[in-house]
């Protein structure tokens, strides 16, 4: 489903997962964007995993167990670089996660569109 919708907010969630065989950890990165529908007035939470280049940075560096300093940089970099509030973004949805009323979009940009 494609959404044309209106940024509230936006943000870079950080999360630490544990690596199963070394016991370390191992930081995860997604955007969470708060939106409006413009076409049905409607708020969501959105969380992209891709779609931005920051993003796919990150998973490089992840991949070669980086210094925190290195993805603060591009962390830093990502924020300065998601939509800026009241703008307007299409993306797809791809999925609905979450129960009751505290529901997450997941959603994607459509290819060839840089954030």
């Amino acid at each position: 489903m494609n959404m044309n919708a209106i940024v509230l907010n936006a943000d870079v969630l950080e999360s630490t997962f544990y690596d199963q065989v070394t016991g370390m950890p191992r930081p995860g990165f997604s955007v969470k964007l708060t939106v409006i529908d413009a076409d049905t007035f409607e708020k969501y939470e959105c969380q992209f995993s891709g779609g931005f280049p920051e993003l796919e940075e990150l998973k490089q560096l992840k991949q070669v167990n980086a210094a925190q300093e290195q993805y603060d940089e591009i962390v830093n970099r990502l924020r300065a670089n998601l939509p800026a509030t009241m703008s307007n973004i299409n993306f797809d949805v791809v999925k609905i996660k979450g129960k009751g009323s505290f529901l997450t979009l997941v959603c994607r940009l459509p290819q060839g569109v840089a954030a």
